[in-house]
């Protein structure tokens, strides 16, 4: 498996200013090897906040998913 790294940047307001980190993420991976497998123009990290915090959210479901997480970091860091 391969290695992932995800960062989320909230970008500025200014168009002009969005461009500039896009282009610099760009030129990072171009420079220095690697690839973007994915994006998202959505806020998911809040979206799921909100459904972690709803009263109909099982909290084992969460546990269950970030220890099944753990492991695919683990398995692949080997």
């Amino acid at each position: 498996m391969s290695k992932f790294v995800t960062y989320v940047i909230r970008l500025p307001e200014t168009q002009k200013a969005k461009r500039r980190i896009v282009n610099g993420v760009l030129e990072l991976v171009e420079k220095h090897g690697g690839e973007i497998t994915s994006g998202s123009d959505e806020d998911e990290m809040t979206i799921l906040d909100m459904i972690e915090q709803h009263d109909d959210f099982a909290d084992y479901i969460a546990e269950e998913a970030r220890a099944k997480a753990k492991e695919l970091h683990a398995s692949a860091a080997n």
